[in-house]
C-alpha cells in the first residue's frame, strides 16, 4: 500500500515537472509591444523636417505624424448613426506635419510630403479624402513633392501664402483649398 502511494506521488510529481517544462519552453515574446524602428521619421521626411524647421516663422511649431482625429472632430452627435462612420476614417489616418501656434498650439496648416506613392490610385483616393476633410474643417493643407533638396526661401513663401490665406478667412468654417506645390 505504501509502495502504491509512493508510486502515485512520484507519478504526480513527474507529470507536474513535465507540465512545468512545457510551460517554460513555450516561446513567448519578451514584450508584446516593441519600437517600430529606431527613428520616428524616415530619412526623407527628416530632411524635409530640417528644411521646414529653417523655413517657418518663429511663432510656429512643427508636429510630425499627426492623426487626423487629433486635429478634427466629427461635427454630429455621437448618438447619430453616421457619427462612427465619419470618425473611423479620420481615426486611422495621419498627415506628415502640422504647423501650430507656439502660443496655444492651434493648428494653422497641415503638410503632406508627396512621394512616388502619391501617384498610386488608392493613395490618390486617400489624398482626396484627406483634402476634403481639411477643407471641410477649414484648415489649409499643403502638398509638397519629395525632393533631395529644399529651398528654405521657397518653403517659407509657400507657408506664408498658406497662413495669409488662412488669416483672410472670414469665419473658421469657410473651406480652404488644398494646395499642391512644386519646390
Amino acid at each position: 500500500m505504501q509502495t502504491a502511494l509512493l508510486f502515485l506521488i512520484l507519478a504526480i510529481l513527474a507529470l507536474a515537472g513535465i507540465l512545468l517544462i512545457l510551460v517554460i519552453k513555450q516561446k513567448k515574446p519578451a514584450r508584446v509591444y516593441k519600437p517600430k524602428g529606431p527613428f520616428l521619421l524616415a530619412p526623407g521626411k527628416k530632411r524635409f523636417f530640417d528644411a521646414l524647421s529653417q523655413s517657418i516663422p518663429p511663432f510656429l511649431y512643427i508636429c510630425p505624424k499627426v492623426r487626423l482625429a487629433d486635429l478634427i472632430e466629427v461635427n454630429i452627435p455621437k448618438s447619430d448613426p453616421n457619427f462612427w462612420r465619419h470618425l473611423a476614417p479620420i481615426n486611422q489616418k495621419h498627415v506628415d506635419f502640422v504647423l501650430v501656434n507656439r502660443s496655444d498650439f492651434a493648428p494653422r496648416a497641415a503638410i503632406e510630403l508627396d512621394g512616388g506613392s502619391h501617384q498610386d490610385r488608392e493613395r490618390a483616393k486617400r489624398d482626396a479624402f484627406i483634402d476634403n476633410v481639411f477643407q471641410n474643417a477649414g484648415i489649409p493643407i499643403l502638398h509638397i513633392p519629395v525632393s533631395g533638396f529644399y529651398q528654405y526661401t521657397d518653403l517659407r513663401k509657400l507657408i506664408e501664402q498658406s497662413l495669409s490665406s488662412d488669416e483672410k478667412k472670414a469665419a473658421p468654417v469657410q473651406p480652404t483649398p488644398s494646395v499642391r506645390f512644386s519646390v
